[in-house]
């Protein structure tokens, strides 16, 4: 019923212009753009683009951010930690045993976890913004007289594509989300310093898709009926441990084994062709804040992946990451060796996310203590 009245409002709107005198028509492309114009102005103004996608993580682990602030507050809290991943995170980091265990160590903290399965950078870059941007400005203030932390997820697959998981979701509101016009800009500044120049024909693909989206986004196609079919998501947790084994987990030897110091210089090359992109990103996640100040730690999990162990280890060596936690030269890799503590290679199950967050609690706690947080 709306789209009718606002197709019948334009035509009004329309026949109302007036040619200017001595034109004798409208010329053709007048004609054509004066309509999108009217329809790009009204859809911007009156509805608004993240409520069409309720199937998106995004509001579930905002609000629930926002909910734990709002209850607590921070009277008497030390540092505010905010925690954004993947699954990795989802199911190997439980905010709240970070929490407890800083508490204990006689630093009283609120962490707040933003982290969902699939999120890639510009997911995640989402998440935090839109916290950032619903906090009130009694709560900025406050957070401006607490030691603020960001502790940043690093794992290879993610470090590699700013845009993983994004062909695989589709054109589903999980992407449109984080696909806003607003966004864009930022996102191709990251796939610009990603991509050579031949890599941008041979990803024709992600570019169509990207640009379908963002016409899908700017015209607010289908909104209507998005608001009305799509039924909202289930409960969003920002830690979801994982409670069985995947049947296809056996892996051999001993995880303290699995990284490798000496590290092949043809394998780094390859991780060094991110560098650029990724100090792009950082820089952006650091801008969410407008002006809060805002210290960085990076953290990675422990992995039966070869791969993935190199590259804990060549991230480890780089400069500026001083402050990154995966469990080296601490009792992290020997508790987490039995294999009864993993899902598979790269994510943990409930018992192992428990010792992985009371280490990184004591890392973290080590770090704020000398003042290096």
């Amino acid at each position: 019923m709306i789209m009718p009245l606002l197709g019948s409002l334009l035509l009004v709107v329309l026949a109302a212009v007036r040619v200017p005198s001595g034109m004798r028509r409208m010329p053709r492309w007048y004609s054509l753009l004066l309509p999108l114009a009217l329809w790009l102005v009204a859809v911007n103004l009156s509805m608004p683009l993240p409520k069409s996608y309720p199937d998106s993580p995004a509001p579930g682990l905002v609000s629930q951010g926002l909910q734990k602030l709002d209850q607590r507050g921070l009277a008497g809290i030390q540092c505010v930690i905010v925690v954004e991943g993947s699954s990795l995170t989802m199911n190997g980091l439980d905010g709240n045993r970070v929490q407890q265990v800083l508490t204990e160590q006689g630093i009283p903290s609120l962490v707040i976890q933003l982290s969902f399965a699939g999120a890639n950078h510009a997911e995640r870059y989402e998440y935090l913004k839109e916290f950032v941007e619903a906090l009130p400005p009694n709560q900025v203030e406050a957070l401006r007289r607490v030691k603020l932390i960001l502790c940043r997820e690093v794992e290879l697959g993610y470090d590699k594509n700013p845009l993983s998981n994004f062909l695989r979701n589709g054109s589903t509101g999980r992407s449109l989300r984080y696909l806003a016009p607003s966004q864009l800009p930022m996102i191709f500044s990251w796939l610009a310093l990603k991509y050579r120049p031949i890599t941008w024909i041979r990803e024709h693909t992600l570019l169509t898709n990207l640009g379908g989206c963002a016409l899908f986004n700017l015209f607010h196609v289908g909104y209507l009926t998005r608001m009305q079919d799509i039924s909202p998501p289930s409960k969003t947790a920002p830690f979801i441990p994982n409670l069985t084994q995947s049947p296809n987990f056996a892996p051999k030897g001993s995880l303290e084994t699995v990284p490798d110091p000496g590290l092949d210089k043809r394998l780094t090359s390859t991780f060094a062709e991110n560098l650029a992109w990724q100090r792009k990103r950082d820089s952006d996640f650091r801008d969410v804040f407008r002006g809060l100040p805002v210290s960085e730690c990076f953290f990675a999990f422990p992995s039966w992946s070869k791969q993935n162990a190199d590259y804990n280890v060549w991230k480890r060596r780089q400069p500026g990451k001083e402050r990154f936690f995966d469990g080296d030269g601490t009792p992290l890799m020997a508790k987490l060796s039995p294999l009864s503590l993993w899902y598979d290679e790269l994510h943990l199950q409930e018992p192992g996310a428990e010792i992985y967050s009371a280490e990184f609690a004591k890392y973290l706690a080590e770090r704020i203590r000398s003042k290096d947080l």
